[in-house]
């Protein structure tokens, strides 16, 4: 079977594992099976059979199939997976990984800081009209969720610090360490968070690191290091299918939608007012169709943190 769509670390995986499958233990098997994906855990790498028209991240590998489609391949939890040369073996399917249509690179670049970024990402968390974490933003109100309250009380002291740091220059070198690395406690205290294959905290966490890759200019080089190092070291707080996730965020490959805002909005010529309405429909339609709501809080990440953390 030819496949629709992957990312190029999922293709980078597989060329890497492929050379490695004479090791003795490769551990290749079926993870999870769902509706619409199927994992895969390929010697330590989540990789996700999905749907036709599903959100693709850098996990991905896209089917010609719908729901049914993907039931008929018969694929169990027992199912014996393996690699034979170019084909990746599941069950009795042979899936193609050099025959892919189209082949998307999840790599975020640095790019231009512009700023209708932040307010552009506005406008598609309050069109969205989710919930999740984007009311940790829209409201004021202490949430009735008991991990939506857990998560606006760490949000609220992170922009305490914010503020702090951003009007303590002539804070001592201590001082400014203690308070980064309470900052950086707060905010990867998020990670596993939420409920969800993707916990909400965990999406908003991948917000605040495509910030940190796409638009590095803009932000403390000290503050970079200690948060993706402290969100490093909690990666087991949250489960393995949002952990892959963080692991991509935290090398830089990220999903096509995230790709595409910040290949749409950071240009030297863009600016909020003449941004095309049909190019914001289209990037709103894109996280819309990550989960119910972890495309939002995704967003919401990307929000916060250009609003608080590029102050520092």
């Amino acid at each position: 079977m030819d496949i629709l769509q992957t990312s190029m670390y999922t293709i980078k995986t597989f060329n890497r594992l492929k050379s490695a499958k004479l090791r003795p233990n490769i551990d290749l098997y079926v993870h999870s099976i769902y509706e619409r994906t199927i994992n895969l855990m390929l010697d330590g790498q989540l990789i996700a059979l999905q749907i036709a028209d599903s959100p693709v991240s850098p996990i991905s590998i896209i089917l010609p199939l719908d729901e049914t489609g993907l039931d008929n391949l018969k694929i169990k939890s027992n199912s014996p997976v393996s690699i034979d040369g170019t084909n990746l073996l599941v069950g009795k399917n042979i899936i193609s990984l050099d025959r892919a249509y189209d082949v998307y690179d999840d790599t975020l670049y640095e790019h231009t800081c512009s700023s209708s970024l932040k307010d552009v990402v506005w406008q598609l968390i309050i069109a969205s009209d989710r919930d999740g974490f984007s009311t940790l933003i829209k409201s004021q109100n202490t949430p009735d969720d008991i991990a939506l309250s857990y998560a606006k009380k760490k949000l609220i002291d992170a922009e305490s610090i914010c503020n702090t740091m951003m009007s303590g220059n002539s804070a001592d070198e201590s001082t400014k360490s203690n308070q980064l690395n309470k900052l950086c406690d707060l905010l990867s205290g998020l990670i596993g968070v939420g409920t969800g294959l993707t916990p909400g905290g965990d999406d908003f966490m991948t917000g605040v690191l495509s910030t940190f890759k796409a638009l590095p200019q803009c932000f403390n080089s000290r503050l970079i290091s200690s948060l993706s190092n402290s969100i490093c070291s909690r990666r087991n707080n949250t489960n393995e299918i949002s952990s892959a996730f963080i692991d991509c965020a935290l090398r830089g490959q990220f999903s096509k939608a995230i790709i595409d805002l910040y290949d749409s909005l950071c240009l030297d010529n863009v600016q909020s007012p003449g941004i095309e309405q049909d190019k914001i429909d289209n990037l709103l339609d894109s996280f819309l169709d990550i989960g119910h709501t972890s495309g939002i809080d995704t967003l919401t990440g990307i929000f916060w943190s250009m609003k608080h953390l590029s102050k520092i």
